[in-house]
């Protein structure tokens, strides 16, 4: 255990020991009790008692007032915080969300009984105890994840419950009791009652926890990303085909969770990024991570669209350029439009799609969530995906390392991401054909109909067939780039008027703009002279032009 976990769990367990000097009752509850079993890092610790919010106010010198209308004081001690929240019962919920009002009770099974899964419904005490009334402990020895009493009460109760349980399944490598996966089919249209910010929070869970495929096999399984609050217009069943199962499969090999992200997004929009920023901002996500994800796309678009025998991508105007040299134009212009950390991510990102596609190609058996076919197959749930990620190939820079990712495949899976991995065929079957014939599960026809509108074969062909110059060089043709933005010229826009007696106005960007592409492209030396005698050569031949 590290040290910081030690400490922390100490402080915690003198928080337990002060509550029980007064005569009340204290236990470690929830998420922290799971990872503590499960022997995995803890983030928090929470605590229940039977202390009520004022009487645990009382028992400490520094609290702040949290969350009083349900219970919840905050209590610091040393360098950590710990959330006390008063044993209680929730007796009626509204907006499928929240709970209308509580009840301060004295028992502690009762209070453990309101909680979403079983793994969530442990307690311990100060001495280590484990307190499992409801057989979270053997349900994780088995690798099943359970809803406390009845699932469908529980998704009822808050239909955030169900996005989590997919989160917990993939997170935590478990399969779903099939009670509560029958009742997640039947509450998934809950899911509009919840906010868009709540959604997009559990998305990014997922895609940054350490089982992505798993996660997204079943989110398409289960139907849940047709009922988000503001409808989602992008083809997500196009996960579901084959050629993106082979991407999704390796996903948990990329570190970064904005990588995994621009992978995800480039297999359902890579020709549509306006689309995909009004999706983000459905998902409510920040502003400046639709900014650089959109940035990505518009860079593979930019370099996917066929125009590439453009006079303009010509480096040497007055002769024959060849077809790498006009990729290297190309690449170049991208970067001058969208940044060099757009063009990286995508070099990431295609990286991993290029490696993927060559496996499944040369016949190495891709790894994918539900074997070759669609997620959810003959009406079954994904399993476990393999673990085995694409090798990252050394390089000069972290950033050359990660353009080169998926260069090769690695020898061995990655290590488990929990303590109890599970067989991929141990996830239960949908045991009632109406939940496959009610529109909500993605069928075949659904995602080869998404793939199509997500261009996914021109996609796939571009990766297999094209993208090999950019992958090999775009690295060093960023690092060899004389500018990047007008910033970086040697001449400004001060610098025009001032030679040229003009005011003012649109013409100096335009000049700015056309001279940053000829220096970047290797046509002119970045000097004041140089440059300023081209202005005046471009400004003689639009007047003449006039």
């Amino acid at each position: 255990m590290e040290e910081k976990n030690r400490t922390m769990i100490e402080e915690g367990r003198r928080v337990l020991e002060r509550l029980q000097s007064r005569q009340h009752e204290a236990y470690f509850v929830g998420g922290f009790v799971r990872d503590f079993v499960l022997e995995r890092p803890v983030k928090d610790v929470d605590i229940a008692t039977s202390a009520k919010p004022q009487e645990v106010m009382e028992a400490f010198s520094k609290t702040v007032p949290t969350g009083l209308q349900h219970g919840t004081v905050t209590v610091l001690t040393g360098a950590y915080s710990f959330e006390v929240t008063t044993f209680r019962k929730e007796t009626e919920y509204e907006g499928f969300r929240r709970p209308a009002e509580v009840e301060y009770i004295t028992d502690l099974e009762e209070d453990l009984k309101r909680r979403d899964f079983t793994m969530n419904a442990m307690a311990m005490d100060a001495e280590g105890n484990l307190i499992d009334p409801f057989g979270g402990r053997s349900d994780m020895d088995r690798g099943v994840l359970r809803c406390v009493g009845e699932a469908a009460e529980r998704f009822g109760e808050d239909a955030l419950r169900m996005l989590r349980c997919i989160r917990f399944a993939a997170e935590y490598g478990l399969d779903i009791e099939e009670a509560t996966w029958q009742a997640l089919l039947r509450q998934a249209p809950l899911l509009r009652h919840i906010a868009m910010e709540r959604v997009r929070a559990e998305l990014q869970r997922m895609v940054g926890g350490a089982d992505p495929a798993r996660a997204a096999g079943l989110l398409l399984a289960s139907g849940l990303w047709r009922h988000a609050k503001t409808p989602l217009a992008l083809p997500f069943a196009a996960w579901g085909h084959p050629h993106a199962q082979a991407v999704i499969a390796h996903l948990s090999s990329i570190p970064a969770e904005e990588d995994r992200w621009a992978v995800l997004l480039l297999l359902i929009g890579s020709q549509q990024f306006e689309a995909v920023r009004a999706e983000l901002r459905a998902l409510t996500f920040p502003g400046e991570d639709i900014a650089r994800l959109t940035r990505i796309l518009a860079v593979h678009a930019y370099l996917q669209r066929g125009d590439a025998e453009d006079a303009g991508l010509r480096p040497r105007p007055e002769a024959q350029s060849s077809a790498e040299e006009r990729a290297a134009a190309r690449f170049k212009l991208a970067v001058l439009a969208h940044g060099k950390e757009a063009a990286r991510g995508w070099l990431r990102a295609a990286g991993l799609l290029r490696a993927a596609w060559r496996q499944r190609q040369d016949g190495a058996g891709a790894a994918s969530p539900a074997g070759t076919g669609r997620f959810g197959q003959d009406g079954t749930l994904p399993g476990n995906s393999a673990q085995s990620g694409l090798a990252m190939t050394q390089g000069e820079s972290d950033c050359l390392e990660a353009s080169r990712a998926g260069a090769e495949l690695s020898e061995q899976d990655a290590s488990p991401s929990v303590k109890h991995a599970q067989p991929s065929q141990a996830v239960p079957r949908l045991a009632s054909a109406r939940y496959e014939a009610s529109g909500d599960l993605p069928t075949d026809a659904d995602m080869h109909t998404a793939a199509g509108e997500a261009c996914l074969e021109e996609l796939f062909r571009f990766m297999t067939e094209e993208a090999d110059v950019y992958l090999e060089n775009g690295e060093p043709w960023i690092r060899m780039m004389p500018v990047y933005s007008v910033k970086d010229l040697a001449v400004g826009g001060s610098d025009l008027m001032v030679q040229s007696g003009q005011k003012a106005g649109p013409w100096i960007g335009e000049t700015l703009n056309r001279l940053l592409e000829r220096v970047a492209l290797g046509q002119l030396e970045n000097t004041l002279e140089i440059l300023m005698t081209e202005a005046f050569r471009l400004q003689k031949c639009e007047m003449n032009d006039s």
